[in-house]
């Protein structure tokens, strides 16, 4: 396939791929995903692709980020590309703010790719994700505690972030003494709230895309539900 401009190819074979953009700040890999480990890879067949991103935020460590699946080597290749060309429109060079925006532009939802995406934001542990949905408090995540202690601890704090949101409104960042808060808003008092250890104000200059990715939740939801 032709690719985008500014971003080349590293290998492309037949089950897997990896490109990377100008200066090999960005690099993006199509995987292979198969149903046992074991087992030599030319002797398996892939039940599915994975796309993700390495490098997202350069020069700093992260994790490579999860952009979705394919479940075929062509529909992965072609979320591979929607990403590329997503960067080639933002025309990225080497701003971070940019990767990270086209990632949640395209990015399917998922709520360890956003704690991988706040604890490299953030360098910072992230404790807890809730969600708010119709009034219902759902715990996804807890680090240093059970669900139910989290849910406990942290559901009025949930609700009062829910009044106090507006229509527009994409996220708000909250330094504690204690731990750090950033509430994104997905429409009237449903939303997401993401604890982290010590955020040391690093995700403030990220709470647009954070919120972008967030919603992207609802949007990916209401997809499967049509």
């Amino acid at each position: 396939m032709a690719l985008p401009a500014g971003w080349h190819r590293e290998y492309e074979g037949r089950h897997g791929a990896e490109y990377f953009y100008d200066r090999r700040n960005l690099t993006v890999s199509v995987l292979p995903r198969y149903e046992r480990a074991s087992g030599r890879a030319s002797q398996k067949k892939p039940v599915g692709y994975v796309v993700r991103v390495h490098r997202i935020l350069d020069p700093e460590p992260s994790v490579p980020m999860t952009l979705g699946e394919g479940e075929t080597f062509a529909a992965a290749k072609d979320l591979a590309q929607k990403y590329m060309r997503r960067v080639d429109t933002r025309s990225l060079r080497a701003a971070n703010e940019d990767a990270f925006a086209a990632f949640t532009d395209v990015a399917s939802y998922d709520d360890d790719v956003l704690v991988d995406l706040c604890r490299s934001l953030a360098r910072s542990p992230v404790d807890a994700v809730v969600h708010v949905d119709d009034g219902r408090v759902t715990v996804t995540h807890a680090s240093n505690a059970s669900p139910a202690s989290v849910r406990d601890r942290l559901t009025a704090r949930v609700r009062q972030f829910g009044e106090l949101t507006e229509p527009g409104d994409s996220a708000c960042y909250l330094a504690r003494a204690t731990t750090d808060l950033v509430w994104v808003s997905r429409g009237g008092a449903d939303g997401t709230l993401v604890e982290f250890a010590d955020a040391h104000d690093d995700v403030g200059a990220f709470l647009d895309e954070v919120g972008s990715f967030v919603r992207r939740r609802d949007v990916d939801d209401d997809a499967h539900e049509t």
